[in-house]
């Protein structure tokens, strides 16, 4: 079981680098599932909110905002959507069960870490489920926590950078796979 943990500053391009790693696993005819949350933007590209996208389906649906209350839990400037955050649990429950080469969860933040909701039920699917490999998207402000909530697990760390963006994805395809992703 190969388990790897993407981290990096706030909107350094961490959804693009795990979008670029299912793109690289499927490519080589590997089995992609989960969830990816690319931001809502406006017209002016400022933030509006994120969206979850089920890696399998393609089906979107928007998970939080900042511009409006969608009644569920909230977590700095966003409110998120108690439904869409159901759906999601889903999805990553589904690719669990149906077996996958690769799971993608992007992300485990504030709302799993520290209010214990979201799509915090993913990490203990993680500790009981046999899962071949993982790919988790954690801010570093909340790397130490997430360790504290899965310390039987072993997680390689790829801090995402400006710098190493571009080469990142298949570095991390590399590890995962133990194969030469070109």
């Amino acid at each position: 079981m190969t388990n790897a943990v993407l981290t990096g500053k706030v909107h350094v391009g961490k959804t693009t680098v795990c979008r670029a790693v299912a793109d690289l696993a499927r490519q080589r005819g590997y089995c992609v599932r989960g969830i990816l949350t690319p931001p809502i933007l406006d017209e002016r590209s400022e933030r509006l909110g994120v969206e979850v996208l089920d890696l399998d389906s393609g089906e979107r649906r928007d998970l939080a905002r900042v511009d409006q209350d969608l009644g569920g839990p909230r977590v700095g400037p966003y409110s998120f959507d108690a439904t869409a955050l159901r759906w999601g649990q889903d999805v990553i429950s589904r690719a669990i069960a149906a077996g996958c080469d690769l799971l993608i969860v992007d992300e485990i933040g504030r709302l799993e870490l520290e209010q214990h909701k979201g799509f915090n039920h993913v990490l203990h699917l993680l500790a009981t489920s046999v899962v071949p490999r993982s790919l988790l998207v954690v801010r570093a402000s909340l790397l130490r926590r997430f360790r504290r909530r899965l310390p039987e697990l072993e997680f390689v760390i790829f801090k995402l950078t400006e710098d190493n963006r571009d080469t990142l994805p298949r570095e991390i395809a590399q590890r995962l796979f133990l194969t030469q992703c070109q």
